[in-house]
């Protein structure tokens, strides 16, 4: 499983320590995929991990439309890769760039992968995290105040 958050420096070859905690994980060689959301951002996986969440996804389609376009975001802008001896991975430079990435970046194991952020996109993707648990603590509090609220009432049956 992969956790933990680091922050390296690419160099001016577009290479990258690749976290230790992540090499053995990952395998030798292993799939390095652009993902594009709202906090675009690479996916690291094992070759088996990325097989299961292929299939996964395939899974969900419910028209040959969906599935070619589940493909596409699996297969456009993933390549394999591998760590040098200095444990290096060298990060496409293309994907690099639409991914937001300059100089540093922060590597994320989020359990079965591994992302890699801009700080940028990383501070963006934590903000928003935190607010949307902001949220939905602030829903729990209004449920719990109106079931006080009947509960104060004598509107719920005394099943006891």
């Amino acid at each position: 499983m992969f956790l933990g958050t680091f922050e390296h420096t690419l160099d001016g070859k577009n290479r990258v320590i690749l976290p230790v905690k992540f090499r053995k994980e990952l395998g030798e060689e292993f799939i390095c995929k652009f993902h594009a959301s709202k906090y675009p951002s690479i996916q690291l996986f094992n070759a088996e991990e990325f097989e299961q969440a292929r299939k996964e996804a395939l899974l969900r389609a419910r028209s040959p439309i969906e599935k070619r376009n589940i493909l596409a975001q699996f297969h456009l802008g993933t390549d394999t890769a591998s760590c040098d001896a200095q444990g290096r991975v060298i990060l496409n430079q293309m994907i690099t760039e639409i991914a937001e990435i300059e100089k540093t970046c922060i590597f994320v194991g989020f359990g079965e992968h591994v992302e890699v952020m801009s700080p940028a996109n990383y501070k963006k993707y934590l903000a928003s995290i935190t607010a949307n648990n902001v949220a939905d603590e602030q829903a729990l509090e209004d449920e719990m105040t109106k079931y006080r609220e009947h509960q104060a009432n004598g509107d719920f049956l005394n099943l006891g």
